[in-house]
């Protein structure tokens, strides 16, 4: 009897109550990928929900809007204002739900179910075009001997491809970004060289991203391979929707890459730190529009993946 007193008294003990702590998964964002944090909380979802709106931790981001509130009732959460962002609904259904289980925001239920990859569509380049300089071999034979196109890209033809090398030849020149090869453009590719990095000596690969003139070096041995257009975050050194600078290397690699957050495949992915990598997208406008990766154009996306090795150093400058 004494025993069975005991053993009922441990039980007790060791089972928490609805009031005790446990450790649950609060969800923020890194790049353009979720990245939880743990904290000790009391059941229920408000709690983890309360822990969500207090605001990431340092080096982490968030896509919820400042001066959000919200009535909890149940497994109903309603927002003032309602919660629009994509990304930020996914940051609350993972930090409210797991498994199976259901949340409904705003008056729609949600599982973490309806945050999972859609059927994958190779992006398409946009169908605008500049207008083409008048002998476009020329100019595309130029820019490979510069290192902006392959010279099997070389086709006499002012395709997409070769508009995202003038782009990246016209911001590693200092000149405007359109794409068009003018008469600055026409004059600075006879004058120029091949670009430097910022290492020239290191051995073996590497990659240097410039955030400001949106190129991207692919470096061996101390020399520029290829220069490639970009275009990374628009909250410029903040891990909120931004390109942290600094030095990293390529850990993790994903031909078709889903980012749960942004409900999207990143094609040809490469990671260099948590949800931030280097991946293939449709169009790569002249100027910072992604949420933190740096985005490259499908044409050239192929070529950056397999140039790109697990433990491949990056510097994002």
């Amino acid at each position: 009897m004494i025993r069975t007193a005991l053993l009922a008294a441990v039980l007790l003990l060791t089972v928490p109550t609805a009031a005790q702590a446990a450790t649950k998964r609060v969800y923020f964002t890194k790049g353009e990928q979720l990245a939880y944090v743990e904290r000790d909380l009391p059941a229920g979802i408000e709690p983890a929900l309360k822990a969500l709106l207090a605001g990431p931790p340092p080096g982490y981001g968030t896509t919820l809007p400042a001066g959000l509130t919200a009535k909890v009732s149940g497994r109903r959460i309603d927002f003032t204002p309602n919660l629009k962002p994509y990304a930020a609904l996914a940051q609350v259904v993972y930090t409210t739900a797991s498994g199976e289980d259901e949340v409904t925001i705003d008056g729609k239920t949600y599982t973490r179910e309806d945050f999972g990859p859609k059927r994958y569509v190779e992006p398409e380049p946009p169908a605008r075009k500049q207008p083409a300089p008048a002998d476009p071999r020329q100019v595309q034979t130029k820019l490979a001997a510069l290192g902006y196109l392959p010279t099997s890209a070389v086709n006499g033809s002012f395709d997409y491809r070769t508009m995202q090398a003038v782009l990246a030849f016209q911001a590693w020149s200092g000149l405007e970004r359109d794409g068009v090869v003018g008469p600055k453009t026409l004059a600075k590719l006879q004058s120029a060289g091949r670009p430097l990095p910022l290492d020239r000596t290191s051995k073996g690969r590497r990659v240097e991203i410039y955030r400001s003139q949106g190129v991207v070096l692919l470096i061996r041995d101390g020399r520029v391979v290829r220069a490639i257009h970009t275009s990374t975050g628009i909250g410029g050194d903040s891990p909120d929707i931004g390109t942290p600078p600094g030095k990293w290397k390529i850990y993790r690699k994903e031909v078709k890459s889903w980012s749960v957050p942004y409900k999207t495949w990143l094609p040809y992915a490469s990671y260099w730190n948590a949800g931030w990598a280097l991946h293939g997208y449709a169009d790569v406008p002249a100027r910072p529009a992604s949420h933190g990766c740096a985005r490259l154009p499908m044409p050239e996306a192929k070529y950056v993946y397999d140039f790109l090795s697990i433990g491949t150093p990056v510097q994002v400058i």
